[in-house]
């Protein structure tokens, strides 16, 4: 995608959620081999409510992301989501939501607090500088748990 075409994603995606009750939140970030060496697998839990008519709300769901880095860049070449349940599931839960847990599935589990510990990034950088000749690829999966 070009620049002008993110911006425009960026901004759609924008309009779509309410920004005062919509929420992304991280349950894990990991190095996922099982799709391809260079492929780092975000899951979120969605929830919130969409700007379609006066406002659907939608219940919370599961959402894969899966990012394929450039070795040689390190730059993101590739994104595809994946969800825990079906599209039909959530927007039925959303007009008809007296259906959740009886005819669609339930909401997924709230996200429990956690102490994420930071990687030294000043340490990589460091690393990079003694000669190391580590590709970019290999610093980001380095901050993941990889290589």
């Amino acid at each position: 995608l070009s620049f002008t075409q993110k911006k425009e994603y960026a901004r759609g995606v924008y309009k779509l959620f309410d920004q005062k009750t919509s929420k992304a939140e991280i349950m894990s970030t990991e190095v996922n081999p099982s799709i391809s060496p260079n492929t780092i697998t975000v899951t979120w839990r969605l929830s919130g409510k969409v700007n379609i008519g006066p406002g659907l709300t939608i219940k919370p769901y599961i959402c894969y992301s899966d990012f394929t880095v450039d070795e040689q860049t390190g730059l993101i070449t590739f994104q595809e989501d994946r969800f825990d349940i079906p599209q039909w599931d959530i927007l039925l839960s959303a007009l008809f939501p007296f259906l959740i847990g009886k005819v669609t599935s339930a909401p997924a589990p709230e996200v429990e607090a956690r102490d994420v510990s930071m990687p030294n990034v000043r340490a990589l950088q460091q690393k990079s500088k003694a000669g190391k000749g580590e590709s970019p690829l290999d610093k980001i999966l380095q901050l993941f748990g990889g290589k």
